[in-house]
């Protein structure tokens, strides 16, 4: 069943090269990011209810917020199933998320500008969890890092929506939510104990004025 019509051999391998190495470069954090790639070579096969119906009839119409015929499903946002899509008739194919269930195909959110600024972000993330040694099981990551990383994407593709890239990497926060409560309580222990703020910093490997905040807030 061929679905998808590319312009030219040119666009297929352009497409196929790009994608190739996001789902290399997803598939080294996928614990960490709630999106699954598809392999290029089932495409076809994943246009399945949305440019087409299981028996490979079209289910594109000229109606107004139907599925448009450029669109090709990539990946899925893995929490709630939502496709996300390249377009093939714009520049540099940028990359959304579509919201199903809306009873129409209208509300579209921009993650990339281009499905290379798509693998640019990816690889941002990769090389982030490899400096923290996140992939290695060493989950001490801050909350405002992972701000950080996020303004960092979003200045990757300016159409890029922070958002959305947050809760496709809600699994991070939920572990930097977890280590910042331990680390709260490790704090708070250290101060009862009479523990001066450097000395604390020095044992938890943290600056001073981070102590300082989580004291703040306790």
């Amino acid at each position: 069943m061929q679905n998808i019509s590319f312009d030219s051999s040119y666009q297929k391998e352009e497409i196929k090269r790009n994608m190739d190495l996001i789902k290399l470069e997803c598939d080294k954090i996928k614990d960490f990011i709630n999106i699954e790639i598809f392999p290029f070579e089932q495409l076809d096969e994943c246009q399945v209810g949305y440019s087409v119906d299981p028996d490979g009839k079209s289910l594109v119409t000229d109606e107004e917020d139907t599925w448009d015929e450029n669109w090709i499903v990539i990946a899925y946002e893995t929490l709630c199933g939502d496709p996300v899509i390249t377009e093939l008739n714009a520049d540099r194919y940028p990359v959304s998320l579509l919201m199903h269930g809306m009873g129409s195909w209208d509300n579209g959110i921009y993650l990339a500008d281009s499905l290379e600024s798509f693998l640019k972000s990816i690889i941002k993330i990769v090389d982030f969890l490899t400096e923290k040694q996140v992939l290695n099981g060493k989950y001490n990551i801050q909350h405002k890092e992972l701000k950080v990383l996020l303004n960092d994407i979003v200045e990757i593709s300016n159409s890029a929506n922070l958002e959305s890239w947050e809760s496709l990497l809600s699994p991070l926060f939920d572990i930097v939510e977890e280590y910042e409560n331990v680390l709260e309580t490790k704090i708070e222990e250290m101060k009862n104990e009479g523990k001066k703020i450097s000395e604390i910093a020095s044992l938890l490997n943290l600056q001073a004025k981070d102590v300082y905040e989580y004291i703040k807030k306790i």
